[in-house]
């Protein structure tokens, strides 16, 4: 690897490191999103679960490639484990086509490996898929479903073996940077999609949760007389049965892709289509 480069973990408790990854970001997708450091702040820093893990390569005073992974909790077979999220990764322009990305990884998930987490699970898009699975030894669990549809009362199937844990603290932490309603069991969007311009009644149906969770939540009800269309992104859900549909062929999306990494060596049970409950609720998108 080039010396010019220097790989470092940095936590972006210093808000220098946090104004060089906003940078960053602006410089990479400029004209798309605008980028600040309290969205970083949330995502990275104020994580009940922990602390952002993020390895990044420095060319000078910059941050040339930034890859972060976010703690998380996962019910595996009636246990709770800790791991990790795949959040971020992003190289400046100027700096691609230089094996920074699959660096970056390694390190991230040895060091991981060495602080107890046991996996690292993510959702990957076109672009970032192929590097995944063939540097970094990532299963492809399998494509995620994008349907649409009208019903509050989809449930979660209780004999999955890998589920997201959340608890109320964690719950409010999601979606504290939002405006969200809220059902019985579940928790929708308020506002449109961006894709979706031109009807502005479809909203996120973000997943189910705990009866008990939401209703200590201060958020509102959903309004019962509107009755908007639902976008819902999930894996081993009932949501077919309850007269949801794949997302109509001529509204394009980039396909997403749920893949999983064990870091204790096959410890854990493989996760499989069939065995997961991964919905909106547990990832980002944006």
């Amino acid at each position: 690897m080039n010396i010019e480069y220097r790989i470092e973990r940095l936590d972006f408790s210093n808000p220098d490191d946090m104004k060089k990854l906003v940078d960053l970001q602006n410089a990479v997708y400029v004209g798309k999103h605008v980028f600040s450091s309290q969205t970083f702040q949330h995502w990275y820093l104020d994580n009940p679960n922990g602390r952002v893990v993020s390895y990044n390569a420095l060319y000078g005073d910059i941050i040339a490639a930034h890859y972060a992974v976010i703690p998380v909790k996962m019910e595996i077979s009636e246990r709770i484990v800790p791991g990790l999220l795949s959040m971020a990764t992003v190289t400046h322009p100027e700096h691609q086509g230089k094996g920074l990305f699959k660096q970056l990884a390694k390190c991230t998930y040895d060091y991981a490996t060495r602080m107890g987490y046991e996996f690292v699970i993510g959702v990957a898009n076109s672009n970032s898929f192929p590097g995944f699975i063939k540097h970094l030894r990532f299963q492809d669990v399998g494509m995620l479903d994008v349907m649409v549809g009208f019903s509050k009362k989809i449930r979660e199937d209780s004999s999955k073996t890998f589920r997201f844990y959340w608890d109320e603290k964690t719950v409010r932490w999601r979606l504290e940077r939002e405006k969200y309603s809220k059902g019985l069991t579940s928790v929708f969007g308020t506002k449109a999609i961006w894709k979706f311009k031109k009807a502005p009644f479809i909203h996120t149906y973000m997943g189910c949760i705990s009866e008990g969770i939401l209703a200590g939540l201060n958020i509102p009800q959903v309004c019962s007389l509107l009755r908007p269309i639902n976008l819902y992104i999930v894996m081993g859900s009932n949501a077919k049965k309850m007269g949801y549909h794949e997302l109509p062929k001529f509204i394009k999306h980039s396909p997403f892709h749920l893949i999983f990494l064990d870091l204790t060596e096959g410890k854990l049970p493989k996760m499989t289509k069939d065995n997961i409950f991964f919905q909106l609720m547990d990832f980002d998108v944006a």
